[in-house]
């Protein structure tokens, strides 16, 4: 084989394989539409006042079902059954009203599909009693549940399902919850 048949092989190998490599779906390279899940979290004081909570009960990833089991104990089927494929969690902490150290908990779930998504939000085992509308929804598909002494909202948008929940009584709490679930929905493709 001469040197020229070589080289062209050399090149046709090259032309092959570089394109690969580095690619995942935690490396968004050039091209946008590919994030991180992390990615869709609030970064630091990202929303004026909230800062993140570091140490381990701060923030968690789960890649696959093990790990979700782990984070969040006996809560994982919910998911597991309807697609999932990771998801990530991060607190905050901020103020609501004059109410200092108040803990918002993001939970963001990649579903893989739409259909996982929605899925996973209308499962009988997820339903809100006398659910609230947002009066600024980060979606089309969003509920917000009061507790006693807590906010929680549910949203979908594309194949993410996210829940959130912010530890107040305060009725500023469903505003703060909403700059929150708008802010995930803004990175949300």
């Amino acid at each position: 084989m001469n040197s020229i048949a070589r080289s062209l092989i050399l090149v046709i190998i090259l032309f092959l394989i570089f394109p690969t490599l580095g690619c995942n779906k935690s490396d968004s390279g050039s091209d946008p539409n590919i994030v991180s899940i992390s990615d869709l979290l609030p970064r630091e004081n990202e929303i004026s006042g909230w800062a993140r909570n570091s140490g381990s009960d701060g923030s968690w990833k789960a890649t696959n079902a093990s790990e979700l089991q782990d984070q969040i104990n006996g809560g994982s089927e919910i998911f597991t059954n309807h697609g999932f494929i990771e998801a990530a969690m991060q607190n905050l902490t901020g103020t609501v009203n004059t109410q200092s150290g108040v803990i918002c908990e993001i939970q963001v779930y990649d579903q893989g599909s739409d259909s996982d998504a929605i899925a996973v939000f209308d499962d009988p085992n997820n339903v809100y009693a006398s659910p609230l509308t947002p009066s600024n929804p980060p979606s089309a598909k969003a509920q917000i549940r009061k507790d006693l002494f807590s906010w929680t909202m549910k949203f979908v948008k594309g194949h993410y399902y996210v829940l959130i929940n912010i530890l107040t009584s305060e009725d500023k709490g469903q505003e703060v919850l909403e700059v929150f679930a708008n802010n995930v929905a803004g990175k949300i493709q």
